[in-house]
């Protein structure tokens, strides 16, 4: 896990890129703190570099990737392409694991990564069977050998999360791809000067190339909606995310730049009967698929510990592992399982939930107990991490897990993002799996269906609702959305009219209800926004402080791509949402978790907080609202009723709006007002 970044100079310019790299690189010390390095093309030279915090032992190394000169005393200027690294050394703890990183055989192809290839000792062996030699027991070695082997269609091959880039001296590309489904971050910037990548925006923000600016068609779906990112140009004009499942080719000599996306999850959209004993096979595979993916997300030669939330997916991972080191003693477990919880005495709080898997299991546990004292205090730092406004408090207590597990020594966690969006684990997606039932003329089994409600998160009612819904969306005109979303959802009411009208294609009443089949909303959910955004807060919460974050339900190739390939009614059936993981664990988490009903995900008490803390937010709103110049929010309205609406906690939604807001302020803040 790791931190990226790099250039290329399109046009000639008096800056010397060594020092635009050494400040972009800078930028991404917390993903990285172990280790830094890069590397300098020209077209007949290159220059290996060590930075202020390069390891001594990559200092002494003898490898052709090791550093040879301090970056600030390149003085040459004619490079036209750099990398650099950052490194948090979790596997080939030794000078071996270095980046930029080159073949000890072939000098002509580097790479500069963020992520693990968890399956790169089944490749490795494949790769030594077909005459590449390794030299390190680095998986990004590994995942060179498989470039050079097998060039693009290497990333077919690769089970785990990845964001890297490819200079290929020999082809004249650069070639970049991130991981299926999101789990790490790349971005990138192409203006007339230069041709930029880094993991997180602020890195690219110190181009000298680079003009900063607000995307103003990003800020009325984040206030309105707490949407962020759902395009792939970011909240930074002209800063754009390379998508998941996304790879692409800069060629050097034709100046050419292009996209290409090489994976798409296949889907079952079959509707059969649910057939008993099919079911008991199809159980018994996803175990095995879930126990290999934790398995895999075990190795490691630094400390792993699990977050615990309570909920079925974490339970699940920290479950599986218990049994894993009790059939044998992992040496990444030595220490015993270390489990990190985030409580908060409240309604929302479920330790207890998380309580039971502890006295189930050889857990030691650690339950942070977050408050709203210290949310405000820390919240510019939370925000700078994000590169992005916050949208709810519940990033503050994931962040706050992460602190805890950094205090107590831990380098690596396994959490169970993902679980939701392959085995359909939200109230919404009742509404799919009903109206699949209905295009399909199953009355049977969407009567007993309907029967079983009494073992979900949802209701009828809520279904009746989400069916109304549709409907508005698909009836009503942009002007009509306008007008009854103004009446009828109060929050509306706090936006400026002036941004609110320039935005009506935007306006939605469906929200996260929808009439595609199940599977088909499942995927949405994998491969569009949704999974990509959880994943995002948790990648930036875990390097903020210097933490990889491992997500088994979120990129293990083959357990997501045989949750995609059994029918629906396997995931939803008897009422029971997360049908099959809830029977394929049977055994392993304790039945109180296992049949849970509700569904509460990260639950913060954010209304109460709001309320508790309406002067400090008053407070930072007084502060900070001459930094927006793009007129938001109707700031009379605001001011007027602000008592009146911090006084009820039926007024959630306003004070939602004016936390998002308040965050956008915060994030102009630090990104925007220091740059004239």
């Amino acid at each position: 896990m790791c931190g990226i970044c790099g250039l290329l100079v399109r046009n000639s310019q008096e800056d010397q890129i060594s020092l635009v790299l050494h400040r972009m690189n800078n930028r991404l010390k917390h993903r990285g703190p172990d280790d830094e390095g890069f590397a300098l093309f020209s077209n007949h030279t290159q220059i290996i570099a060590s930075g202020n915090d390069t390891n001594q032992n990559s200092l002494n190394s003898i490898r052709n990737y090791a550093p040879k000169v301090h970056i600030d005393d390149v003085k040459e200027n004619a490079f036209r392409i750099g990398f650099g690294h950052r490194r948090l050394s979790v596997i080939d703890l030794s000078d071996g694991g270095h980046q930029p990183m080159c073949t000890a055989e072939n000098s002509d192809v580097w790479i500069t990564c963020n992520g693990e290839i968890y399956n790169y000792v089944e490749l490795r062996d494949e790769l030594h069977s077909l005459g590449y030699s390794f030299h390190t027991n680095s998986d990004i070695e590994v995942l060179l050998n498989a470039y050079l082997c097998w060039g693009t269609k290497c990333l077919d091959r690769l089970n785990g999360m990845w964001a890297f880039v490819i200079f290929d001296k020999q082809k004249g590309i650069l070639f970049g791809a991130r991981d299926r489904f999101g789990v790490k971050p790349l971005y990138y910037t192409l203006n007339k000067y230069h041709f930029a990548f880094a993991s997180e925006h602020k890195s690219l923000l110190e181009m000298p190339s680079y003009l900063v600016e607000v995307n103003q068609s990003a800020i009325f779906p984040h206030l309105a909606y707490g949407n962020v990112e759902l395009e792939p140009e970011s909240f930074f004009k002209n800063i754009f995310e390379l998508m998941p499942s996304h790879s692409f080719v800069y060629n050097i000599n034709s100046d050419e730049f292009s996209v290409d996306k090489y994976y798409s999850l296949p889907i079952n959209s079959q509707n059969p009967s649910f057939n008993g004993s099919d079911f008991l096979l199809a159980k018994d595979k996803m175990y095995n698929h879930i126990e290999n993916a934790v398995k895999l997300r075990l190795r490691s030669d630094v400390p792993v510990g699990f977050c615990l939330s309570g909920g079925l997916d974490s339970s699940t991972i920290v479950s599986i592992s218990n049994e894993l080191n009790r059939k044998q003693q992992l040496s990444e477990l030595s220490g015993g399982i270390k489990a990190f919880t985030a409580g908060n005495n409240s309604l929302y709080d479920e330790s207890n939930w998380a309580k039971l898997v502890v006295d189930n299991s050889n857990v030691d546990w650690v339950n942070t107990i977050v408050t709203a004292d210290t949310l405000f205090d820390e919240l510019e730092s939370i925000v700078y991490h994000q590169d992005v406004p916050l949208f709810s408090t519940s990033t503050y207590a994931q962040n706050r897990v992460m602190k805890s597990a950094k205090e107590h020594g831990i380098t690596i966690l396994l959490d169970g993002q993902g679980g939701d969006e392959i085995f359909a684990g939200y109230p919404t997606f009742y509404t799919s799996y009903f109206n699949q039932l209905l295009k399909k003329f199953d009355f049977k089994t969407l009567f007993n269906e309907f029967s079983n409600l009494k073992n979900s998160p949802t209701s009828f009612s809520i279904y009746l609702k989400s069916l109304m819904k549709l409907g508005l969306d698909g009836t009503l005109s942009s002007s009509q959305k306008k007008t009854y979303s103004t009446k009828y959802k109060p929050e509306f009411s706090l936006i400026s009219p002036e941004l609110t009208a320039l935005n009506q294609d935007k306006i939605r009443f469906s929200g996260e209800f929808s009439s595609k089949g199940l599977n088909e909303l499942l995927s949405d959910y994998c491969t569009n926004y949704y999974l990509k955004n959880l994943l995002r807060w948790e990648d930036r919460c875990s390097m903020q402080y210097s933490i990889e974050s491992r997500t088994p339900f979120s990129d293990d190739i083959n357990l997501i791509e045989y949750a995609f390939s059994l029918p629906a009614n396997y995931k939803i059936h008897q009422g029971w949402s997360k049908y099959i993981m809830r029977q394929a664990i049977e055994g392993v988490v304790p039945d109180p978790i296992r049949f849970r009903k509700d569904k509460k995900g990260f639950s913060i008490p954010q209304t109460a907080w709001l309320m508790e803390k309406q002067a400090k937010i008053k407070e930072i709103y007084g502060d900070l609202r001459s930094l927006d110049t793009f007129h938001c929010v109707d700031h009379q309205k605001i001011e007027k009723e602000w008592n009146v609406i911090f006084s009820d906690a039926k007024n959630f939604k306003q004070m939602d709006l004016i936390f998002r807001y308040i965050n956008f302020l915060i994030w102009l803040k630090l990104f925007v007002a220091p740059n004239p």
